[in-house]
């Protein structure tokens, strides 16, 4: 087909078709999407409208669906959804030339998600009503979403009107710190922060066709943008990491095709080249320890300083209100944390450990260990305005829209009335070897400083490993089990601060995962109970170290009164 006279100009100002190997000359601006004015959120909505009339919306949930199975659950996670992510951001170029798509930094909203601004009318619209759980507000409020079949846009919050709290930024800071790896980065995200949204919203968003739903673009732009954090935290380590395994078990490297594009991975790893022209807003505020080993000739340049946008004040130690926090939330924390015992640092935080932190920038980052066999190519895979037309069997490849498996909760959780009983999150006996033996020790910071330097607070906890001859299995997958707590009192209610003795708006347990939602991506039960043993273990430690987190307040609101809880479980 011949492209329209305006799809051809429209795609000359977005930069289709530049030299693949060459630097972006304009990059889409990535911003959080509570930092856009008005004017360029009202940019980003008529856009996006213009690509739901013109069909793009059906055919990326049909692009994402046709390739679930390949394209998670392994090491293809990232690189696949950042050159997804891109073909969306160039598609919406085409038509306004000003459009980049934001993201939505969550773990700002992580104590009670359901409060953010952006699950609201004035951005992506808030929990679906009535018994077709449709989304009557916000961007997508009146839209006839047309795939797998035609249905109003749908949410289903995973606790009623509210949402179970996330995973915090100082988790997510932990996880970015540990990973020396992108094969530990992903699971360690993949099973934390990533499924956690996905499990929040329900609706569309526990489908294989979740990008019907806005939130999914906004989740996976920051999912990319802290992918994108972590590699430029150690440029000579972490920025050419790619190896790992499909998701059948395969080896997979920098010159390994991802699924259907077919571009290499080494060709998707720098933002602002190779056709991947975006960057992120947070990108001079990227600090972490920097060896001598990566300094050489460029040492003696200056490094520009991380500078804050003007926070609100700390109100006991909280904000107020976490929808008027501009900063990425990565900065906040980092700041924050320094108030922690050197044990606790060491343990879960190594790189920001002694101080040794410093800014990185572009002359860091090494040049890439090899070139591809095939150059990515940036020029547009469409023809014309209109998406293209689905085949014939692409509505047989999608899932259950009303499988009750992704909206209930793990089989042994208590009912809403129980879950403040003075029961603990079970222990993990069968985790893997570097996975915690028990939830957590809830020794304060004293205790922990006069430990033996052989003890587990003196070395960083590794992520878990990934084995891939530890496959899928059917039967535990249906009956797996995670009882949950948002705050875990269990016989010592000062380990979690409500009692007065710790921090007075303690850290939440993150909500876990659904047996539906394992069965969906084929997750090994194994690991997701490792991964969540040792997020747990955080939890337990950091209110156990008076650690009072900036974005903590909204957990309580989900429960009632301090004292009312107290009084069930003392």
């Amino acid at each position: 087909m011949k492209l329209t006279a305006a799809f051809v100009a429209l795609a000359a100002v977005a930069g289709i078709g530049a030299d693949a190997q060459s630097v972006c000359t304009t990059n889409a601006a990535r911003k959080e999407i509570r930092s856009l004015t008005p004017a360029q959120w009202s940019t980003t909505a008529n856009t996006l409208a213009a690509m739901q009339n013109y069909g793009w919306f059906q055919w990326f949930a049909y692009l994402h669906t046709a390739n679930f199975n390949v394209i998670h659950n392994c090491e293809f996670f990232f690189p696949f959804h950042r050159r997804f992510l891109q073909d969306f951001e160039s598609v919406g170029r085409t038509f306004n030339s000003g459009f980049a798509l934001p993201y939505w930094d969550e773990v700002r909203d992580y104590a009670n998600p359901a409060a953010s601004a952006v699950l609201t009318a004035a951005y992506t619209g808030s929990n679906g009503q009535g018994s077709n759980k449709c989304v009557t507000n916000g961007l997508q409020g009146s839209w006839t979403m047309s795939y797998p079949s035609n249905h109003c846009l749908r949410r289903q919050y995973n606790n009623g009107n509210t949402i179970n709290p996330l995973y915090s930024p100082e988790y997510i800071q932990s996880l970015l710190s540990r990973s020396t790896t992108m094969a530990q980065l992903r699971p360690a995200i993949e099973y934390s922060l990533h499924g956690a949204v996905h499990l929040a919203l329900g609706g569309d968003m526990v489908q294989n066709y979740s990008p019907n739903d806005f939130a999914f673009w906004l989740h996976h732009a920051n999912i990319d943008r802290l992918w994108f954090t972590w590699q430029m935290q150690n440029p000579n380590r972490n920025f050419w990491s790619a190896a790992g395994t499909d998701a059948s078990g395969k080896a997979i490297g920098l010159n390994t095709a991802i699924p259907y594009y077919g571009d290499a991975i080494v060709n998707l790893m720098y933002p602002s080249r190779n056709g991947m022209c975006f960057s992120y807003d947070n990108y001079n505020t990227v600090t972490s320890k920097r060896s001598l080993s990566t300094r050489g000739a460029s040492k003696c340049i200056p490094r520009p300083q991380s500078v804050l946008p003007s926070l609100p004040d700390l109100i006991e130690g909280v904000f107020d209100d976490v929808n008027e926090v501009l900063a990425d939330s990565e900065a906040v924390v980092k700041q924050t944390l320094a108030t922690l015992s050197a044990p606790m640092l060491n343990k879960w935080f190594p790189t920001l450990a002694n101080n040794n932190t410093v800014t990185y920038t572009a002359s860091d980052i090494p040049e890439a260990p090899i070139v591809a066999e095939v150059a990515v190519d940036s020029s547009s895979p469409y023809s014309q305005m209109s998406a293209p037309a689905l085949p014939s069997d692409a509505y047989d490849v999608a899932g259950d829209m009303v499988d009750s498996s992704f909206y209930s909760t793990p089989q042994d959780e208590p009912t809403p009335e129980e879950d403040y009983s003075a029961s603990t999150v079970e222990v993990i006996s069968e985790a893997t070897s570097s996975a915690p033996s028990d939830a957590y020790s809830g020794e304060s910071s004293a205790e922990a400083d006069s430990a033996s330097s052989s003890e587990e607070y003196t070395a960083a906890v590794p992520i878990p490993s990934h084995d891939t001859n530890d496959t899928y299995d059917a039967s535990e997958a249906e009956n797996y089990s995670q009882s949950y707590q948002i705050f875990d009192l269990g016989s010592k209610p000062d380990t979690s601060g409500l009692d007065g003795e710790g921090p007075k708006y303690p850290m939440p347990n993150p909500f876990p995962f659904t047996p539906g939602f394992i069965q969906m991506h084929g997750y090994s039960v194994k690991e997701i109970k490792a991964h969540y043993a040792l997020a747990t273990e955080f939890v337990g430690d950091m209110n156990a170290d008076n650690y009072q987190s900036p974005y903590a307040k909204g957990a309580q609101s989900l429960l009632g009164t301090v004292a009312d809880i107290l009084s069930d479980v003392l």
